[in-house]
């Protein structure tokens, strides 16, 4: 591993990454089953999940829908723009989610309805400060640099996190994508040492015509035997999806 300083990058630089990195398991549009695993110290849980999401045009959507386990089966989320409600089958109620439940848990899980849902736009509700570039390899042997960012909250933004540490993965030869995630750790004040939680991007496999990291894993940091684990079963890119695919019919 050879550590470098910094170096002079422009924001739209850095906010170019960010954007690449952000949406590099969703691309304009996308349809992914994964699968997700909770472990936590008084219940373990996993469920299977589809996701569609189509940024084409404005408003951005999302839509989530668990498959299973038969408990769980049709429950759903979907965002429309700032819209985000909820379906659950048993009660057949379509409940629209107030921007105060963007931090809960989602499902149990250690993802919030923000994570999922993508309401905080890192690229546009933050600032960028590049601290460090190393040159490496990553976990395929692909000679690699990686940039550590820090992210502190445009004034006015509508947040949680007061700082957020990405680390990013720049691919310098071969296929795949140019620009990865590897690790994102939130701080709760901008002046904290010790983050909150962190996620992190592993198990890079090919994925339509990518290299993809295809985990994610997020901890909470005060609680280390505690995670959520996404895992990508299958991904499809340039999903052509109607009004219809999003609308608060096909919640139901």
């Amino acid at each position: 591993m050879q550590l470098r300083a910094a170096e002079a990058v422009s924001d739209a630089t850095l906010s170019q990454w960010i954007h690449e990195a952000e949406r590099v398991l969703r691309g304009r549009s996308s349809a992914a089953v994964m699968k997700m695993h909770i472990e936590r110290s008084d219940y373990q849980r996993s469920y299977d999940l589809m996701v569609l999401s189509d940024d084409r045009s404005e408003p951005g959507k999302v839509l989530i829908r668990m498959l299973g386990p038969a408990l769980w089966r049709g429950n759903a989320t979907l965002k429309v723009g700032e819209r985000i409600s909820f379906y659950d089958p048993r009660s057949r109620r379509i409940t629209v989610m107030g921007s105060s439940m963007l931090a809960d848990n989602w499902m149990g899980s250690h993802f919030s309805n923000d994570d999922l849902m993508r309401e905080t736009d890192l690229a546009r509700h933050y600032g960028y400060e590049l601290l460090q570039k190393t040159r490496d390899k990553d976990e395929l042997g692909r000679p690699v640099e990686r940039a550590l960012l820090r992210l502190s909250p445009k004034p006015a933004a509508p947040v949680a996190w007061g700082k957020v540490e990405y680390q990013l993965q720049l691919l310098e030869g071969g296929k795949g994508a140019s620009v990865l995630p590897l690790q994102v750790d939130y701080f709760r004040r901008a002046d904290d040492t010790q983050a909150q939680r962190s996620l992190r991007y592993s198990q890079l496999k090919p994925l339509e015509g990518r290299v993809l990291p295809t985990r994610l894993t997020m901890k909470a940091l005060d609680k280390p035997d505690e995670y959520t684990q996404i895992d990508y079963v299958r991904l499809k890119f340039d999903s052509d999806f109607g009004a219809d695919d999003f609308s608060e019919r096909a919640l139901r």
